[in-house]
Parts: structure tokens; sequence; C-alpha cells
């Protein structure tokens, strides 16, 4: 990915205006004339220089994992600078190490730990159960989000909630049958690892069994919470490289519960990564004046019309550069004018607001936005009038074609003739009977959004009519 954004700023002349050496302490509001006011320590032979600049408009880009969460712990902590180490981890062998979190990061570096030359013994202490989706999907043996299109993506969430769920543990117990069923032609990456004393039916097995008590014991809806996406990490648990526990019962993190029981274990840890979630840094940047919470779609401020967000929405499934790619898109419109701010964006934003918490009722919306990311892509090329209708697009082939390839943000750029011709000629990866399955599900799904819609009428009704009958009632 680095190299495709230094290729990209070599692309378009972007490095003439990329200041290195330069750190933003903080920005306010310019209440005289509008606008913000930066100020920038900037580093060069050693020296520094603060300065404080104004600036028309403010984009802020310094994304959801600056800087993790401290653990209230007296034992060596890993940084982020050590575990992200340009040559590696070959710095930490032979450790007893216990990673504090279930999350990606968490998952990524207990997995990155437990590499077998580095002979460490790796604990991953978890509240829940975590979702576990593979890169590389038993069905067609392709990444996974190669089978998400829009024709999936135009069923309710709840019920793909429901029927997801069901398909994830089927495909747990049944992962051979469904291979075979779904025959692949594109390899799998072999694993890193090295053969252990366990057969490969027995790691398979237990891999299997882990899956699901995993799976089972998660703490939301299928689409609800964040998924980590590894083929590995399993791998890693069956072969006994990484052992999951529960909950540390004292700050020593030397005794944990036994995941998802009642019992103990002891652990004589030699380091202690914490993963338990990252620390907003946007209210430390503007003494408080700054909030994730205050922007609509998670990029616009609901206040001040020149102050944007990017990279802060965090995907259940999918990846972050593309959501980014998406909001970049429609803030530079915004600010260019092509683009109108939305009326009522305050009256928006509540709605929106209200909505996620109750979808997303396990996750802190304070320190994340969190999204579906090719429907909430969708949502801002609506704002942009670039979402391919049928209408739009001119042709039923090519538009039928785009339900069934796997989602991409090129349909969003469907009138430039190389996109176009890129997206038509994308397999189809589906199944035909799955997507049989789903054109079978539309009729219940017209049904299920109609009768949502009913319900939600009758509520917002009946609550007016308390309000009025309240404010009658004072004297």
């Amino acid at each position: 990915y680095g190299q495709y954004l230094e290729g990209f700023a070599d692309k378009f002349s972007l490095h003439r205006n990329i200041e290195l050496h330069s750190q933003v302490d903080s920005l306010c509001r310019d209440t005289a004339s509008g606008g913000w006011d930066l100020t920038i320590t900037r580093t060069a032979d050693g020296r520094s220089k603060t300065t404080t600049e104004h600036f028309d408009s403010v984009i802020l880009c310094s994304g959801l994992a600056a800087e993790p969460k401290p653990l209230d712990c007296d034992i060596e902590s890993l940084s982020v600078s050590e575990l992200n180490h340009r040559d590696g981890l070959g710095h930490v062998t032979n450790k007893c190490i216990v990673v504090i979190g279930g999350g990606e990061s968490a998952v990524d570096y207990a997995n990155r730990l437990a590499s077998p030359e580095l002979n460490n013994e790796v604990f991953l202490s978890l509240q829940s159960g975590i979702r576990v989706s593979p890169r590389y999907h038993p069905i067609r043996g392709v990444p996974s989000d190669f089978l998400r299109n829009r024709l999936m993506l135009s069923i309710h969430p709840d019920l793909r909630n429901w029927i997801g769920q069901r398909f994830v543990v089927a495909r747990i117990k049944y992962q051979r049958a469904f291979e075979w069923f779904f025959p692949s032609s594109h390899l799998k990456p072999d694993s890193t690892a090295t053969p252990t004393d366990a057969t490969p039916r027995d790691v398979d097995q237990i891999r299997k069994q882990w899956a699901y008590q995993l799976t089972k014991t998660a703490k939301d809806d299928l689409f609800n919470m964040f998924h980590n996406k590894s083929d590995d990490f399993l791998d890693a648990v069956a072969e006994g490289r990484i052992t999951i526990v529960g909950t540390p019962v004292n700050n020593q993190f030397t005794t944990f519960q036994v995941f998802d029981s009642d019992g103990e274990i002891e652990v004589v840890p030699d380091m202690v990564v914490p993963a338990v979630g990252y620390r907003p840094q946007l209210e430390d940047l503007s003494s408080g004046q700054i909030r994730l919470a205050d922007f609509y779609l998670g990029c616009c401020h609901v206040t001040y019309p020149d102050l944007y967000l990017v990279g802060f929405a965090r995907p259940i499934i999918g990846n972050i550069p593309t959501i980014s790619e998406m909001q970049s898109r429609y803030v530079c419109s915004l600010i260019a004018g092509e683009v109108p701010r939305p009326s009522r964006i305050e009256e928006l934003h509540q709605a929106d607001r209200a909505t996620r918490t109750i979808r997303y009722k396990k996750v802190n919306m304070d320190a994340v936005y969190p999204v579906e990311m090719y429907p909430y892509c969708d949502k801002l090329a609506k704002q942009m009038k670039t979402f391919p209708t049928l209408f739009s697009v001119g042709s039923l082939l090519s538009w039928c074609r785009m339900q069934l390839t796997p989602a991409t943000t090129l349909h969003y750029v469907y009138c430039d003739a190389e996109a176009r011709e890129r997206y038509q000629s994308a397999p189809i990866y589906m199944p035909a009977t799955l997507v049989l399955l789903l054109l079978m599900l539309k009729p219940l799904n017209l049904v299920y959004r109609v009768f949502r819609g009913l319900r939600r009428g009758c509520q917002q009704c009946m609550s007016g009519v308390t309000r009025k009958y309240q404010t009658d009632r004072r004297p």
C-alpha cells in the first residue's frame, strides 16, 4: 500500500505539496473571519520552529490508530514502533507474551509474534468471542470480498445477519464439503507454519472447534461487529502457537480466566501487548472543540462547513483505504462547490447517529464511526450523484452484471470508458445456486422493508402524540 501511495504521488506530482517533518500541535477556530489557525512545529537540521498559519478549510486524516490505549501494568509493554519495526519482529524471540484485546490489531500482533522462527509463547486474552473471517473463502477459494456483490448487499442487514450467521456456522462445520461443492481455480497461499506434533487431521479439527467457539461467543450479530481477516490466526491457535485465554484476574497479568469457562490459568509473561483500542486525539488537538461524534457520515462537521475528517470510518468488513478514497472524493467535491452541503445536516446527523447506535450497540460511537463498506460508499456516491442506477448506467445488461460481479468503487465512475471496460470484464465469483437463493429472497426482503417502514412510522406517530399530550397537560 505504501508503494501505491508513492506511485500515486508521483503520478499527480503531489510531493511538492507534502511537508515532511512537520507536526500540527493544535488547531483553533478563527471566530473573526472563519477558517482555522494551525500551530505547526517544523523540524530541519535538528532545529524546531513553531509558527501559526491560517487555513480556509481543514481535512483531518490522522486516523483511528494513532495512539493505543495504555494498560495499568508493571510488566514491560511492546510499543507500536517495535511491533511495526521495518525489520520485522526478529528482536522479539524466546519470550512469553500476552496480547490483550480481540480486535484486528490484537489478532495481527498475536499471529506475527507466534511465528515459529521467533519461538515465543503467545497468549491472547479475550473478553468475548470474535469474528474471524477467512481472507480466502472456501467457496471458489477467492478473497472473501469477491463474493460480496450488490445483489447480496441489497438484502436488508437484519436478514443478512440471520442468514449469514447460519451460513458461517455451516461453513465452519462443513468446510471440506464447501470446497468440494464449489471448487477453486485459485491457489491459496501456503501457510508459513512449520509442522507440529499434531496430525493435519487433528489440527483441522482443533481449528474448527475454535472457529465455532469464537463465533458462538461473539458479542454481536455477524454484520454488526468488526471482523478479523486472517487465514493464519486459527492455524496458529490449532497448532498451539497461540493460547486463547479469558480476561485477566489481576493487573499483573499472571492469572487469567479460562476462555468461556469458570477455571483459571497461570501465566508468567515477559511482555504485554496492549491492544484494547486506540485513544482518540481529536479533542487533544483542538482543546475539546472537535469530536468525532459531531461529524455527519463520519466526515462533515455539523457546525463548521470548512472542517472535515477522512479515514475515521471503520468498516465491519472491508478496508479503510477504499472508504477513505470515497470520503476524499466527497470532501473535495464539497470544498470545490461541485456538491452542495446537505441541508438539515444536524437533523440528518442525529437520525444517522441514532440508527448506528442501535445497530452497533457494542461499539463506542465516540471513538469510531462503524460502517459497512459498500453501503456506506453508496451513500457517499448518492450525495455526489454518482451512484449507478439502472437509468444512469443506461444498459440493463451492464447494470445486471454490476449486481453480480464483486462490488468496487469503479462502479461510481461508470461514465469513464476505461473503468466501464474493467468492471464489465470482471468475472462473477458467486455460484449460480447462491445467486438464485438471493433472488428468491428479494420478495421477502421487500415485505420486510415495508413492514419495518410501517412500524417505524407508527412509532414516530405515537411518539409525536405522546409529546403533544404531555405538552397540553402542562399548566
